[in-house]
């Protein structure tokens, strides 16, 4: 059949195409003035990093490569966040192709590795920088948390179901994971640079695995002693994930079950900016009220005069306890429902209540108290929903204090957006609200 090309009808205007012509224009000029990237490098030029530059080796009249800004790398990151973008890979191709990635690089792109490693990394530096940014906002009077919402979100880990496995199994596969760590170990410096160099990189593979069984064999033993302590039959079924040991099997909300860590975030009501997260691998709410109150106001250096929380954070301990700190305690009575059902007030204080427990549950019953406490599911749940939204559904990190860091990651994002929503940033800094 002869190849016959439809040819455009000569009456017809198109935008001309010359993929010949020159480009010359400056990135800074392609890219609008109000660009969200132009406000995230803004804010990231404003934070400190002295302590990882002081980590760098690379000096003037010294031996080695140069690096990449630290400034750089934190940016790049911190817009991928923003922009819902979790991969590397991706993010290096984005620093060649796309527009806003390419003008924060400045014409120099990092690669995926370097990319990878400083994500991983640096976890007492995000944790800092998000205080000093909590305390910034303060300072301004953009933030006083006096009202928090607290809220938990169980996020897929990155380990699945079939990784799974009760102690026997687990120190069979140590055992495996050991002899082949020595059988690679025995045929170092044999054979060519090329080969010698795969071995060294399937010996730091095999030495992983070998470090996240010792792991998952610890972990395993642990469950079955939390088993014996709470009477539960056969410990010995307890089982631990062999690629990340501290993530758990948990009920999500489509009913079947996942391995996940539960991440708690406590919300300023006035500004929905995010004063403190932490995750856990405590499947429950019950008995983390406390600690986020607790978190929040180390965090903000300012009392919490209001705390909300849905019912199951319900613990008496929790609630007598920041009661008599002076913080007041909006959730509703664990069987509101079912007392209601049966012709009970939920809300008239129990015989064994406690001054602070009855004084919580004669508060919940009042419409003031109960008008305040619908505010939780916009503030917090909408936190969530938001991080959702821009891609965060599963870890990317194993392990409780890396899953920790990208979690901070996303609650600085999730600041920045809140900043830029509300005309808080401009390209100069942060403003007040009445000069925004």
């Amino acid at each position: 059949m002869d190849d016959q090309r439809s040819t455009p009808d000569d009456t017809i205007r198109f935008r001309p195409i010359d993929r010949s012509q020159a480009v010359a224009t400056p990135l800074d000029k392609l890219l609008p003035s109000d660009h969200p990237a132009r406000l995230v490098v803004t804010f990231v030029d404003g934070l400190d990093f002295t302590p990882l530059y002081q980590a760098i080796k690379a000096r003037l009249g010294q031996p080695g490569a140069p690096v990449f800004d630290p400034r750089l790398l934190f940016s790049l990151w911190l817009f991928a966040t923003v922009e819902g973008v979790a991969s590397a890979r991706r993010l290096e191709r984005l620093c060649q192709r796309d527009l806003a990635f390419r003008w924060i690089c400045g014409g120099v792109a990092p690669n995926y590795h370097t990319l990878s490693t400083f994500y991983a990394e640096h976890g007492d530096f995000l944790d800092a920088t998000f205080i000093d940014i909590l305390a910034a906002l303060t300072e301004r009077q953009l933030l006083t948390p006096k009202t928090i919402a607290i809220d938990g979100r169980k996020v897929t880990a990155n380990a699945s179901k079939e990784s799974f496995h009760r102690e026997p199994t687990l120190q069979r596969h140590r055992q495996e994971a050991e002899q082949r760590v020595a059988t690679l170990r025995q045929l170092r410096d044999k054979g060519g640079a090329a080969a010698n160099q795969q071995r060294a990189a399937q010996k730091r593979a095999a030495e992983q695995r070998r470090q996240r069984l010792a792991e998952a064999v610890a972990s395993v033993r642990q469950r079955q002693e939390e088993r014996r302590q709470s009477g539960r039959s056969q410990p010995e079924e307890a089982r631990a994930s062999s690629t990340d040991a501290e993530a758990r099997k948990m009920k999500r909300s489509h009913g079947g079950f996942e391995p996940s860590f539960n991440v708690q975030t406590a919300t300023d009501v006035s500004s929905g900016i995010i004063v403190a997260v932490v995750v856990t691998e405590q499947a429950c709410d019950n008995g983390l009220l406390g600690p986020m109150v607790e978190k929040a106001q180390a965090n903000t250096k300012t009392p919490v005069e209001r705390s909300l929380a849905d019912a199951g954070y319900s613990d008496a301990t929790d609630v007598e306890d920041l009661e008599k700190q002076g913080t007041a305690v909006y959730m509703p009575p664990k069987n509101e429902k079912k007392e209601r059902q049966q012709g009970k007030d939920p809300y008239q204080p129990k015989r064994r209540d406690s001054k602070e427990l009855a004084q919580w549950r004669q508060r919940m019953g009042t419409a003031a108290a109960q008008e305040l406490y619908r505010l939780r599911a916009v503030v917090a749940e909408g936190v969530h929903a938001q991080q959702s939204n821009r891609g965060w559904k599963r870890f990317r990190l194993r392990g409780l204090v890396k899953a920790g860091m990208e979690a901070l990651w996303q609650a600085i994002a999730h600041n920045v957006c809140v900043l830029i929503a509300k005309k808080w940033l401009r390209t100069e800094g942060i403003l007040r609200p009445q000069l925004a």
